[in-house]
C-alpha cells in the first residue's frame, strides 16, 4: 500500500533567510518519493527518491539526502504581470511537448516537470523565445542535455 506524507524542503536564501517548501511523497517500503513539482525546492524533481528526518519536537518530516533521480528535469517559469492571462496557454503548449506543471497563481509561477524520456532542446527553445519578453526562467534541477 502507498502512503503519501508531507516532507519539508527548507534551504537558505539569504545570510539569516530561509525559505521553506512542503512537498507530498509517496512513502513505499521506507522510501520517500517526490510526488508534486516543486516551486521553490532546489536541486530536486517529481520522481526522486530522498532520504527524510523526522523531527520528534514539531511531528514533520524533513528532507536529509538523496537516494535516487527520477532524471526528470524541473524548471521554474515566472510569468511577468502583464502576461498572467497567458499561464493556461503556456502550460497547455509544454504539456503538448509532454510536460507536467502546476501554477503557483499569487507568485505567478509555473513549475514544470520535463520527463526524463523527451526531448528537452523544443521545450528549451520555446523557453528561450519567451525569455525576456513574458517571462524568466530557471533550471532548478536540470537533468537533460541540450
Amino acid at each position: 500500500m502507498i502512503n503519501r506524507t508531507r516532507v519539508f524542503f527548507v534551504q537558505q536564501i539569504d545570510e539569516n533567510k530561509y525559505e521553506t517548501e512542503s512537498l507530498w511523497c509517496k512513502v513505499e517500503d521506507n522510501l520517500f518519493i517526490v510526488d508534486n513539482i516543486p516551486f521553490i525546492a532546489e536541486r530536486v524533481s517529481l520522481g526522486d527518491t530522498i532520504e527524510v528526518e523526522f523531527d520528534e519536537d514539531d511531528k514533520q518530516y524533513y528532507f536529509e539526502d538523496f537516494v535516487a533521480s527520477s532524471g526528470n528535469t524541473t524548471v521554474r517559469i515566472y510569468v511577468y504581470n502583464d502576461y498572467e492571462s497567458k499561464i493556461e496557454e503556456i502550460r497547455n503548449r509544454l504539456k503538448e511537448e509532454g510536460c507536467d506543471s502546476e501554477v503557483f497563481l499569487e507568485r505567478n509561477i509555473i513549475a514544470v516537470n520535463v520527463p526524463r524520456d523527451i526531448s528537452y532542446r523544443p521545450i528549451k527553445e520555446y523557453l528561450d523565445n519567451g525569455e525576456g519578453n513574458m517571462w524568466s526562467y530557471e533550471e532548478s534541477c536540470l537533468e537533460h542535455e541540450y
